[in-house]
């Protein structure tokens, strides 16, 4: 296994971006359950502030899960 992390902050994405991908609420515990189901992903974690983003992932295979949660975040 690995872990994975993927993310953004203020540095990185003006604060429209982080607005749209920030997971807050229900929108977390919902955000945990579907990247938990995408294939080749165990575990998650999200971290979400106003601002960061960051998601950690525990995976098999990096390839698979890196289409998986960009697939996730793009469609």
């Amino acid at each position: 296994m690995k872990t994975v992390v993927i993310g953004l902050n203020h540095k990185t994405a003006d604060v429209d971006l982080r607005e749209k991908l920030a997971f807050n609420g229900p929108k977390l515990e919902e955000g945990i359950r579907q990247i938990r189901e995408l294939p080749g992903i165990k575990e998650t974690v999200i971290i979400s502030t106003c601002n960061r983003v960051e998601i950690y992932l525990t995976v098999k295979d990096v390839g698979k899960a890196y289409e998986a949660i960009k697939d996730f975040f793009v469609g």
